[in-house]
């Protein structure tokens, strides 16, 4: 072997290994933003006489939030019942038809209750909850990881990061022999 195919094996090595280790840390990474952004709620989806998400559960935003109502069905409105103290959200009363939105951006914290006039005796009532930060819980059907499985995975990286530094070493270091002709 001549120098130029061991530094070409060395360049292939390392190309190798940096892009072995790049996907194992992008395997490894999640990554979640919260805040400001947009949510939607629809008002009547279906012709259902709820707000989706509200109704069943308050819908969680973090200050700075627009939500953008829209119609699904007709004969809507957005009457405020109740909001935290400093806020000036002040719903939209007007009735109206499929297809209309409208969008407010929620900064103060606390709770909002709100509901629908023509359709609030048949329970088309739902909540805005603006909070600092949304908490995602952890969802029960997950499987948990076995205590041997975890120390399995720390072997395995071990020796793979063993064994990569040791072909680098002998890459590097271990040199050409080339046998000498005897006469």
């Amino acid at each position: 072997m001549t120098d130029g195919n061991a530094e070409m094996s060395r360049r292939a090595f390392l190309t190798t290994a940096a892009g072995t280790a790049a996907v194992a840390g992008a395997a490894g990474t999640a990554v979640g933003q919260e805040g400001g952004g947009t949510a939607t709620v629809t008002v009547g989806p279906g012709g259902d006489l709820v707000f989706e998400p509200g109704t069943s559960e308050p819908l969680q935003v973090t200050p700075g939030t627009t939500v953008e109502f829209v119609w699904d069905s007709d004969n809507h409105n957005i009457v405020v019942d109740s909001q935290p103290e400093g806020a000036n959200w002040e719903g939209h009363e007007t009735i109206e038809n499929t297809g209309f939105t409208y969008e407010y951006t929620f900064e103060t914290l606390g709770t909002y209750e709100y509901y629908c006039e023509p359709h609030l005796t048949a329970g088309m009532e739902a909540t805005i909850e603006v909070v600092e930060e949304i908490e995602t819980p952890e969802p029960s059907n997950v499987p948990s990881v076995p205590d041997s499985a975890k120390t399995l995975g720390v072997a395995t990286t071990f020796a793979m990061v063993a064994t990569l530094g040791l072909a680098f070493f002998f890459l590097k270091y271990g040199g050409d022999y080339e046998l000498e002709d005897e006469e």
